[in-house]
């Protein structure tokens, strides 16, 4: 059995790419930037059995795409991951046909425990999602995941922020969550460490240059 990761940025689905990779899933791991990709991909791939989908598709929307796969591919399941945390974001998913909502506020445990259950059958939707963003002890949360690849682009705060459509402030306790979640002082530090353990590619460090 495959995963497949639809998001269309390239650095946090490299990241997610590895986080699976390295989790005990006993799956192989695709990923691809866009709906077209994912159609093209699972129509030459039989063996991919879940799809996990970012709501928020750059040129297309996430429920939009949940339809078209649902359509063409009705026993492959789909999770939909998404920052939003909104009331009834999760509940429409799964209205849509999703097998599970996975907020980006979940760690990398909780989100591998989540896809288990869909695994085996269940529909998850959290009891509760929390837009706290402090580091847990199980690890990185999917959100500082997406943060860490772009410090890694050399993206200051600013950028961050309107990247991820949220205030500025909220992308600094982000940026602090993340230097003690890895351990590290500063950006060209934490983008080291997460090379280091696969989260991002080996490329060139641009975060010396922090804003």
């Amino acid at each position: 059995m495959k995963i497949l990761i639809v998001d269309d940025h390239p650095l946090f689905r490299a990241g997610f790419h590895a986080v699976l990779e390295q989790s005990a899933l006993e799956a192989g791991v695709l990923s691809v930037s866009s709906v077209t990709e994912a159609l093209q991909a699972m129509q030459r791939d039989a063996d991919i059995g879940l799809v996990l989908l970012d709501i928020h598709l750059k040129g297309d929307d996430g429920f939009h795409a949940l339809k078209l796969i649902g359509s063409r591919f009705p026993t492959t399941a789909c999770i939909m991951i998404s920052g939003d945390e909104g009331d009834g974001v999760a509940a429409r998913a799964v209205a849509a046909g999703a097998s599970g909502f996975i907020p980006k506020s979940f760690t990398a445990d909780e989100m591998i425990a989540a896809i288990q259950k869909v695994l085996a059958g269940e529909v998850f939707v959290p009891a509760k999602t929390s837009t706290a963003i402090t580091p847990e002890s199980t690890g990185l949360t999917l959100r500082q995941l997406e943060v860490i690849s772009m410090l890694g682009r050399g993206f200051s705060n600013k950028e961050i922020a309107r990247a991820l459509d949220v205030a500025e402030r909220t992308v600094k306790a982000h940026v602090s969550a993340v230097f003690e979640a890895l351990n590290v002082r500063n950006r060209t530090q934490a983008v080291l460490v997460a090379q280091r353990r696969g989260f991002l590619p080996s490329t060139p460090v641009y975060a010396a240059n922090a804003r």
